[in-house]
């Protein structure tokens, strides 16, 4: 098994992601003797490579349907087997689609208050497909109600408002997750910041979004067999994310995380979170909610996504994509006698998708006839992407083109503009001091891009002092 260091933003496997598109196809099959029909909608991404679908989870919209479309995981219309799916739907999905790494893929359930516990208990029942468990507003009505599922990170979610039935399930998840963090249980108890969120709703998925892909990464493997089947990963709290202390402090009826601290350290925890983005946000919700952050150690909190059985060509080209050094990761695939694996397939696909997106900005830049921003990419990018053809030129001819005399001079005042720019985001607001030498900068050099550029910022800083601006936002469209 081979572990990538660095997180990632989105997974590396999602290849050139643009609009979210899935391919929905009809499923039928028989369970215990009854036909059955179900959706199924698998994620669909730009160019002939298709990573392998990592997991399936119930049709959703929003944050999460934007979490399944980062992640290859696919959203299955109805549940047919509690509040899970049945290994007979998935090898019928799979068939269906012609995608036989669904028939092994495992399963993220979830479902509000009563639902919640019945998510639980499908995940209990299939420890070895359950990804993860989402429990929104699920009263605990003991200890093992719901049931704890080892090694299956468990999320609790409740918005500020609900007290439904006159339960306060934020003080309840707080004292089971400390119960069962204590136990090796990986699970997150939240508050969302929602304030009129009542008991049907979910409130917020945004925080929920971003656990699961922290979750996912830990759990399954990034390229997963296609048509065999594989183990999950069992997720140990005291090895892997970070670790949250709390108290609880009331608001009337009403409870609050309180006095929060998050480490990289296990030692005295409340609970468990999988990553550095969600411990990040759960952070500002307990600012929102009333409640103090005494410690912040989100940013030092590993994550990332690991990989089943890769050559050492691949897993070098793997890691070097991790690091977004696309230049180096394409040298290695091309020195790999591996090319056609399917997982070599993928990181190409994702290493041209860069470089042609990086491109198209140059290219955006160069419309705009902003040169310093030209020059400024090449001088923070080209040890990136240098080594791929495509950049390689662009690279040459437009270092032959800085060197002629008169696009020299226009890269001279075009500098001038974006210290400019520098000094006035520096400082917070522009002042008035600021603002005039914008105004000489634009009036001496106008009809050019960069005075046209200056005269922009004059006019949009003079409506807003305190606006951020960077300098390439001036030059219109």
């Amino acid at each position: 098994m081979k572990t990538i260091t660095l997180h990632l933003l989105t997974l590396i496997l999602a290849g050139n992601i643009s609009a979210e598109q899935f391919q929905q196809v009809q499923v039928d099959y028989q369970l215990k003797g009854q036909n059955k029909s179900n959706t199924i909608s698998i994620p669909a991404y730009e160019g002939d490579v298709q990573p392998p679908v990592r997991g399936v989870m119930q049709n959703v919209g929003g944050p999460l349907k934007t979490f399944a479309y980062e992640n290859n995981v696919a959203l299955v219309a109805r549940l047919d087997e509690g509040r899970g799916f049945s290994k007979e739907l998935l090898k019928a999905a799979a068939e269906a689609a012609g995608r036989p790494e669904i028939e092994f893929a495992g399963s993220i359930v979830q479902g509000i208050s009563k639902g919640g516990r019945e998510a639980a208990d499908w995940a209990a029942a299939n420890q070895d497909r359950a990804i993860a468990v989402i429990l929104d507003h699920s009263a605990i009505w003991s200890m093992d109600f719901p049931k704890r599922v080892s090694g299956v990170p468990m999320f609790f979610n409740a918005t500020y408002a609900d007290m439904f039935q006159n339960i306060d399930r934020r003080q309840s998840h707080f004292n089971w997750c400390t119960a069962a963090y204590k136990a090796g249980q990986s699970c997150t108890s939240i508050i969302d910041h929602v304030k009129n969120g009542g008991h049907g709703g979910r409130g917020s998925t945004d925080l929920t979004a971003i656990w699961l892909g922290e979750v996912i990464n830990l759990r399954v493997p990034a390229n997963v067999p296609v048509g065999k089947d594989y183990d999950l990963t069992d997720v140990k709290p005291s090895k892997v994310g970070g670790h949250f202390s709390a108290s609880i402090s009331m608001d009337g009826k009403r409870s609050y995380h309180d006095k929060v601290k998050v480490s990289t350290k296990p030692g005295g925890a409340n609970w468990w979170v999988p990553g550095p983005k969600s411990a990040a946000l759960y952070l500002e919700w307990v600012e929102k909610n009333g409640g103090e952050v005494e410690k912040d150690e989100s940013a030092q909190i590993k994550n990332a996504p690991f990989f089943l059985y890769l050559p050492p060509a691949l897993a070098r080209a793997a890691d070097l994509v991790s690091a977004q050094e696309w230049g180096k990761a394409h040298a290695e695939l091309q020195r790999s006698p591996d090319k056609s694996d399917p997982f070599a397939k993928t990181l190409a696909a994702k290493i041209d998708s860069k470089v042609e997106a990086h491109i198209a900005l140059i290219k955006k830049q160069e419309t705009a006839r902003d040169l310093c921003g030209i020059y400024t990419n090449f001088q923070n990018h080209a040890k990136t992407y240098r080594g791929i053809p495509a950049y390689d030129e662009m690279l040459a001819d437009y270092g032959a083109f800085f060197k002629e005399p008169e696009n020299a001079e226009k890269f001279k005042f075009g500098r001038e503009f974006y210290r400019m720019m520098s000094i006035i985001n520096k400082a917070g607001t522009a002042s008035a001091a600021a603002l005039d030498a914008l105004e000489k900068f634009a009036n001496t050099h106008a009809g050019t891009a960069h005075g046209k550029a200056a005269a922009n910022a004059h006019e949009r800083l003079s409506d807003d002092p305190t606006a951020k601006l960077t300098p390439d936002s001036c030059f219109g469209d």
